[in-house]
């Protein structure tokens, strides 16, 4: 960035920025030693308005976000994950990320299956007593898949949904008012061979 900042002020922004995006991404939990970000900032345009540089900083390592999750090896699916109506932001994120980080979740969705049990699995193993099952709302997209069930129609067509390139599934724990969104990718047979061929 061209912006005036000062050093400090800038490593704030940048690490809030860093925890609501690269931070929130997982492709199989395991994790590269040379993953790096980094801002630099030039002061060549002046002072900026420092929300706006912060908006534009998250706009731009979301979509980033986004590509290193579709880009996950073997992945055909982007999964994301939102989990809001949390106690605080850490159950959040926590929740979203047991969530996307599920084998069973990443190859259901990779088989276009939407089974709310292995969602609803990937929230209980949370072990969080501050979650109660009766207030759980899991949805795939926009339809509502627990508690209240779904027509054998309704689920042909979540099936189609998920189908598609982009999946969302949103859980509302409906303990509190915070939200966190978490990107991954599905578990295809593309990323066992990758795996399972390479060698260093």
């Amino acid at each position: 960035t061209d912006a005036d900042v000062e050093g400090d002020v800038l490593d704030a922004i940048w690490r809030r920025v860093i925890d609501r995006t690269f931070n929130c991404v997982s492709v199989d939990t395991d994790t590269s030693t040379s993953d790096t970000a980094i801002v630099l900032a030039s002061g060549a345009a002046g002072a900026v308005n420092l929300a706006e540089l912060e908006a534009a900083l998250e706009h731009v390592t979301q979509s980033l976000t986004k590509q290193v999750a579709r880009d996950g090896e073997g992945a055909e699916t982007l999964i994301e994950v939102t989990v809001d109506n949390a106690r605080d932001a850490e159950q959040a994120k926590t929740v979203a990320k047991s969530i996307v980080n599920s084998p069973l979740v990443k190859t259901a969705v990779h088989g276009a299956d939407p089974n709310w049990g292995r969602v609803a699995m990937a929230v209980g193993k949370c072990n969080d007593t501050n979650i109660n099952q009766d207030h759980v709302v899991i949805r795939f997209g926009a339809q509502e898949v627990y508690p209240h069930p779904v027509s054998e129609s309704g689920l042909a067509q979540l099936s189609e949904y998920m189908k598609g390139s982009d999946v969302l599934i949103h859980v509302s724990l409906n303990n509190g008012s915070s939200t966190a969104t978490v990107w991954g990718c599905d578990l295809t047979d593309g990323y066992v061979r990758i795996n399972a061929d390479y060698t260093t």
